[in-house]
């Protein structure tokens, strides 16, 4: 596979500036606290806005954001698809932003070589008996994008019901409001805060292994 891939957002880092942080690294007192800075520090040399077929929602706590984070389903649903903002990166720099969002050292991202487009792959997170790590422990193969590989990053069980932070969601207000798609993003969100409900209430702790070898839907 090639050396580079995109990395595909849904949530916080569908804002530039904060996925930013991931590559460049930042410190406690910057607008979204300490991150260590990725092997190589440079920008994504491409990205791109789309919609995927997976339905956001919102679930479990972030200490960060002091509220549910933001996941997609591992099912496709082409109903309730989700925008997305793709960075094209190095594979090196998705292994390490793996990591951090798991909150390890390290992790091995191999199935990236192994993966077919729409299937998942569980990755291998020593929580050290803290469930605040591994939250976002499922690799989700995506359509390519011109012809490379491109991967997003969400959980492998639907976690207990929450409610996402006011900061947290005008992080997202923002990234959503940089892109290209002509969106109502109050009412966007609003239907995956209502989703989310629904979501945890019918799925609590369930995982889907049907999503492991099931092929998604192209991307429009």
């Amino acid at each position: 596979m090639s050396e580079r891939l995109w990395y595909v957002s849904y949530g916080s880092n569908l804002l530039r500036e904060r996925f930013h942080t991931y590559l460049t690294g930042s410190d406690e007192h910057s607008e979204f606290g300490a991150h260590p800075p990725a092997p190589t520090a440079s920008l994504p040399t491409e990205q791109r806005w789309l919609w995927i077929d997976h339905a956001l929602y919102f679930a479990g706590v972030s200490r960060r954001w002091t509220g549910a984070s933001a996941f997609v389903s591992t099912n496709v649903d082409p109903a309730n698809r989700s925008v997305a903002h793709g960075y094209l990166i190095e594979r090196a720099q998705f292994a390490h932003l793996a990591a951090v969002e798991n909150v390890v050292a390290a992790i091995d991202v191999g199935a990236t070589e192994t993966l077919a487009i729409g299937q998942w792959s569980q990755l291998a997170v020593d929580r050290q008996g803290e469930s605040f790590r591994g939250k976002y422990d499922a690799l989700l193969r995506l359509p390519d994008i011109d012809g490379l590989p491109a991967f997003t990053l969400t959980s492998s069980i639907v976690r207990a019901r929450g409610a996402p932070s006011s900061r947290y969601l005008s992080t997202i207000r923002r990234g959503l409001n940089s892109g290209v798609f002509d969106l109502d993003v109050d009412a966007y969100l609003d239907a995956a805060v209502e989703r989310s409900a629904e979501f945890t209430s019918a799925h609590r702790g369930s995982s889907s292994a049907a999503a492991r070898c099931s092929p998604t839907t192209e991307m429009q």
